[in-house]
């Protein structure tokens, strides 16, 4: 890869990073907010779980499939740039909602739009680095989810507490239709790499496909141990906010900053860096970018269930920054797994069904199943029964670990028996 291919790959992830870290901008908006919007609309917990996972998990999964069947060199960046205006439209139109109906609806429509983001740029991203500095470049890509939540809690706690909630939304919107704009003119789409074209295969069905993945042990078992990790982040982040204000008393901008700095700095830090060790440890033996993430699992969640259960808002802040850190280390390594996997032209369609479990078990029936626990031990708890909801999400992380664990072992045997 010379110099200026060096350049171009660069500038490719920076502004792709960029437009997912928006799009988790516009997602996580929400969750800062969430607070308010129950609180005009009357709204129970089940409500807003529904509204903050399940509203957008459903179109989100049915869109996904047939952009990413669509996805190919060539119409890749006209498919990102139409989906970020989608969803950054879609963002301003929630801070119009009347009713909890209409943000509903708005909010699905983000989910459409968001569903064109990352098969295409994760087709664009493998074909700008090579095998060995994958991991390294998806983990500094879904560092963006972590940036994304920075700037939702900062700028959403900020701006709600200051000019309502809906002013939130406004401001959220517009730099996304602004990054359209300029990766319209500016963003050119990679040439797939000359040693990867041989492998190059007429589209397979869906169907095929997953049958291929399932049918290698360590695949599946990565499968599902990236759902259920994703199913307790996605619960947990939802939430975090509206349990800091109700169990800790604390103010929107308090959580708002705190959450900005131990989520997206601390935390797009620790998904970076995981990337990078996961690509060192990985150079000599690739089973341990798997076990490397099942580590990370079983040390950092004893500290997440500690978090949700300290009486003392300072020490529970401070033991937060453990499992934010570590909380989405697993992305890269999984969809540097992944698409090993797979032919090239298979890659977006991979990301599909990835994105499929993942949002549908982790976004769709993560927050909603922490409200519905909420709810049911509200009788017996009053306002800290979220606190125990969120500290039973938790388990599913640990069986997540052995997943990962078990993945990476498998990895093992079959590069030993090659």
């Amino acid at each position: 890869m010379g110099p200026d291919q060096k350049t171009g790959s660069r500038s490719l992830l920076y502004s792709l990073t960029g437009a997912f870290s928006l799009s988790y901008l516009d997602r996580q908006i929400l969750n800062i907010t969430l607070n308010d919007i129950g609180v005009e609309f009357n709204l129970t917990d089940l409500q807003l779980g529904s509204l903050s996972g399940i509203a957008f998990a459903i179109v989100y999964v049915f869109f996904g499939f047939p952009i990413a069947r669509i996805t190919k060199s060539g119409n890749r960046k006209k498919i990102v740039v139409i989906a970020l205006s989608l969803w950054s439209g879609m963002t301003i139109l929630m801070g119009t909602a009347g009713s909890y109906t209409m943000i509903f609806l708005a909010r699905m429509g983000v989910g459409v739009g968001e569903s064109g983001c990352v098969p295409p740029s994760h087709s664009m991203i493998v074909d700008s680095y090579p095998p060995e500095k994958r991991a390294s470049a998806l983990s500094f890509y879904s560092a963006g989810n972590n940036i994304g939540v920075f700037f939702a809690f900062l700028i959403g706690g900020i701006l709600a507490s200051q000019f309502g909630w809906r002013t939130a939304f406004f401001v959220a919107g517009v730099p996304g239709l602004l990054l359209a704009l300029f990766m319209f003119f500016t963003l050119r789409e990679p040439i797939r790499p000359s040693h990867e074209k041989e492998f190059d295969q007429p589209r397979i069905s869906y169907k095929q496909l997953l049958k291929l993945l399932v049918s290698d042990q360590s695949t599946l078992h990565t499968l599902i141990g990236a759902a259920l990790t994703a199913m307790t982040a996605y619960g947990a982040v939802s939430w975090v906010s509206v349990f800091l204000i109700r169990s800790h008393g604390l103010s929107i901008v308090q959580v708002g900053i705190f959450l900005a700095f131990a989520i997206g700095v601390a935390g797009a830090l620790g998904t970076w860096l995981g990337g990078v060790v996961c690509d060192q440890l990985g150079k000599k033996n690739p089973t341990w970018r798997l076990k490397f993430v099942a580590i990370s699992i079983l040390i950092t969640k004893p500290f997440s269930i500690l978090f949700y259960l300290l009486d003392h808002t300072s020490l529970a802040l401070s033991v937060f920054i453990i499992p934010a850190v570590a909380s989405a280390m697993f992305a890269g390594p999984t969809f540097s797994h992944l698409y090993s996997r797979v032919a090239p032209t298979a890659r977006p369609m991979v990301t599909a069904i990835f994105m499929c479990m993942v949002n549908l078990i982790g976004l769709g029936l993560g927050p909603i199943l922490v409200g519905l626990i909420s709810d049911l031990l509200s009788s017996a708890h009053g306002d800290q029964s979220l606190r125990y909801a969120l500290a039973t999400l938790q388990s599913f992380a640990l069986w997540a670990a052995i997943h990962f664990w078990l993945a990476g072992r498998l990895t093992s045997e079959n590069h030993a028996a090659s």
